[in-house]
């Protein structure tokens, strides 16, 4: 357990670095969509660390599995692909974002045996379907010329599917706060 979580940060930890190389004085300023896209794509990524510490690793028993192992790292590269992507690939960019959140989904169909909230999973289906839904009319809104556009549509959708996907986590709402005692409810 204790590797597999270790490595997975590393992974983590060296995808972001890799990414705020793109931060240059050509991309801070305030009208780029590139420092908007990496704003919110690393918002995603540290999003889905959290939740791979919170919710996957404490379920992590003994050696890791091929499965799981190969997952976490799919998910981690297709996310740097779609990064990568960014804005100079419209339809690679949207694909990435796309599995990126099917991936999630898949992780959670895995872990649907321990005490994992894999129902709430289906949620990722929202980002998932909205960055295909925009694949489909991209031509039609011009994202290549205006890349910003697939942003104002993605991260909303994908900051709803956040906050529903948290606010109905049922082990935080019984869980007591470090310091307290907890005390049974009449």
């Amino acid at each position: 357990m204790d590797n597999q979580a270790l490595f997975v940060d590393f992974m983590y930890a060296v995808t972001v670095g890799a990414t705020m190389t793109r931060l240059d004085e050509k991309v801070l300023h305030w009208g780029n969509p590139l420092l908007w896209a990496l704003v919110f794509l690393i918002a995603v990524f540290l999003e889905d660390f959290y939740l791979y510490h919170v919710k996957v690793v404490p379920h992590l028993l003994g050696f890791p599995h091929w499965r799981g192992f190969l997952l976490a790292m799919l998910i981690i590269g297709i996310w740097f692909l779609g990064q990568a992507s960014f804005p100079s690939n419209k339809t690679l960019f949207l694909i990435s974002f796309a599995i990126f959140f099917l991936l999630k989904l898949l992780g959670g169909f895995f872990m649907r045996l321990t005490p994992y909230p894999s129902k709430k999973d289906a949620l990722f289906l929202f980002p998932a379907m909205t960055a295909f839904a925009l694949l489909f009319v991209s031509d039609c809104l011009a994202l290549d010329a205006h890349p910003g556009r697939m942003l104002i549509a993605l991260a909303p959708v994908w900051l709803v599917t956040v906050l529903i996907w948290w606010s109905t986590d049922s082990q935080a709402a019984v869980a007591p706060r470090v310091g307290t005692i907890a005390t049974p409810r009449v």
